[in-house]
């Protein structure tokens, strides 16, 4: 596997970065895109190379509301996502076109993002198991290659989710840095298999993982897991929660947004001792820009 052109120095600053102080990262890509006009069918993977302009400008928002950290739209650009949502470019190509999007926003880091891929396993030596493994090293190495400084697999629901993308993330990285990020309940559990959070930062930090955290939960659920995540993590912390279930309208979903409840939430984060902030599912770059105020970036 060629990593010659993985970028190195930005991998470097990424690393230094997230040790030295609290990044404020940018929202979401896959609820932004379902606002636009007649989108409801479009995968977002889809926006990459169809639409780059679009997917350019969400990203030119975030900076401009303050964001230092953008996110590639690759959440679900992965082999086997692309087939079931018959999207014929390679993976390469999607990725690499998800990358050259994001740095047509001048971002000061990128990190490519890696969604759970679907398929069910029962044993490491099974067939599945190897099969995730090379969907995970195949996107991995394509968004290395096209320039992210790191990658971050996220949205995890449980350790059986993570396990063979971890182990297919870490076969490209080659050293570079690999984030991981949960989904917990209010309680602080995994959403899928109920671990609790110290639990899955230490297997998830075991494995390999260069930084940890949680997204698209409640802002209760954030709010509770960080403090134990920074307690327990040897890693930096990420944090980035959504705004809650959407309401189904005749026009599609529509999330009702709270700028406030996100500015107040991150003073706390990084006092906690969050080392990247951050918002999911609902929210734009208005949130994006209050977090910014907040932090005064």
């Amino acid at each position: 596997m060629d990593t010659s052109y993985y970028n190195r120095f930005g991998a470097e600053e990424l690393t230094r970065r997230l040790s030295s102080e609290t990044l404020l990262a940018q929202g979401p890509m896959g609820s932004v895109l379902l606002s636009e006009y007649d989108a409801a069918d479009i995968p977002p993977a889809f926006w990459n190379l169809a639409e780059p302009q679009t997917v350019s400008r969400i990203h030119r928002l975030y900076v401009a509301a303050g964001a230092q950290v953008l996110i590639t739209n690759t959440f679900q650009a992965s082999s086997y996502a692309l087939k079931h949502d018959q999207i014929s470019p390679s993976v390469a190509e999607v990725n690499r076109g998800a990358v050259d999007d994001a740095r047509q926003a001048h971002p000061q880091l990128l990190l490519g993002s890696m969604g759970p891929i679907g398929i069910e396993w029962f044993a490491e030596d099974s067939a599945e198991y190897r099969e995730i493994r090379g969907i995970a090293r195949e996107q991995a190495h394509a968004l290395l290659n096209a320039g992210v400084d790191g990658l971050l697999i996220e949205t995890v629901t449980s350790i059986r989710n993570l396990q063979p993308m971890l182990a297919g993330a870490r076969d490209a990285a080659d050293g570079m840095p690999v984030l991981v990020s949960f989904v917990v309940d209010d309680k602080g559990d995994l959403l899928g298999d109920g671990l609790n959070i110290e639990a899955a930062v230490l297997y998830a930090e075991k494995h390999g993982a260069n930084s940890v955290g949680v997204n698209c939960c409640s802002l209760a659920a954030a709010n509770a897991a960080v403090p134990r995540m920074v307690a327990s993590a040897t890693t930096p912390v990420m944090v980035r929660p959504n705004v809650g279930d959407p309401v189904q309208t005749q026009d599609g979903p529509v999330w009702h947004e709270n700028p406030e409840a996100f500015a107040r939430a991150c003073i706390e984060w990084r006092h906690a001792g969050a080392a990247m902030v951050g918002s999911c599912c609902g929210t734009t770059a208005i949130t994006t820009a209050a977090m910014a105020e907040a932090l005064d970036i």
